[in-house]
């Protein structure tokens, strides 16, 4: 798990372990309790309040799932207490059925968004306007903001957000990924994590994972 300040300093930490069992809960992807949830929110919260000795006046969790009904208590009983603004966020970022065709041979613009039924789609590659180009070497696929639990964001800051995040990846000389760099920058370091064996703890500094 990564968790990164305002700054944009990361903090590496490692969870409590969970089992999961896709054939007995009936999906694939892993879901917390509502005890694990709120016990990973306050982990994350104890440690950002002992590095910067005050509490975050807002805290955006983002995740490739949606939320089951256990963990969104979990997060919210959590939050409420220790910030006043918090957003959970659910982005697919699988190949989707969903595409825009132009009528010209280029791509679609980058930043374009529609909606189908409750789902916000949102294209965080494709054709750049301002250096006339795409770069990419295939046909762009959009994000699907699949779940959104929170107060006072609106939906047109929070896509915002997400197109500023996705072209944060100084680890690339690419323009921008698909993914916010926040997803995918704690994809690789969990891949390292599972390395690590359990009786050690992973070092948090961001700048050994680079």
């Amino acid at each position: 798990m990564q968790a990164f300040d305002e700054h944009g300093g990361g903090h590496i930490l490692r969870g409590h372990e969970s089992e999961w069992n896709p054939e007995k809960e009936g999906s694939r992807s892993p879901h917390l309790s509502e005890q694990q949830s709120s016990q990973l929110i306050d982990l994350v919260l104890e440690r950002y309040e002992r590095e910067t000795g005050t509490r975050p006046t807002r805290v955006v969790v983002q995740k490739t799932s949606r939320y089951w009904l256990a963990e969104r208590a979990g997060f919210v009983e959590a939050l409420k207490p220790r910030t006043a603004r918090y957003d959970l966020l659910a982005l697919d970022g699988r190949q989707s059925h969903v595409r825009l065709i132009t009528a010209s041979k280029y791509p679609p613009l980058r930043g374009t968004r529609f909606c189908v039924g409750d789902l916000d789609v949102l294209y965080t590659t494709g054709f750049i306007t301002s250096l006339n180009e795409f770069h990419g070497m295939h046909v762009p696929s959009p994000v699907r903001i699949a779940d959104h639990i929170g107060q006072d964001t609106s939906r047109r800051q929070l896509l915002a957000e997400l197109l500023t995040l996705a072209k944060l990846n100084w680890n690339s000389a690419g323009f921008a990924g698909k993914l916010p760099v926040t997803l995918r920058f704690a994809e690789l370091v969990g891949d390292i994590l599972k390395e690590i064996p359990a009786d050690r703890e992973p070092l948090p500094q961001f700048k050994f994972y680079i």
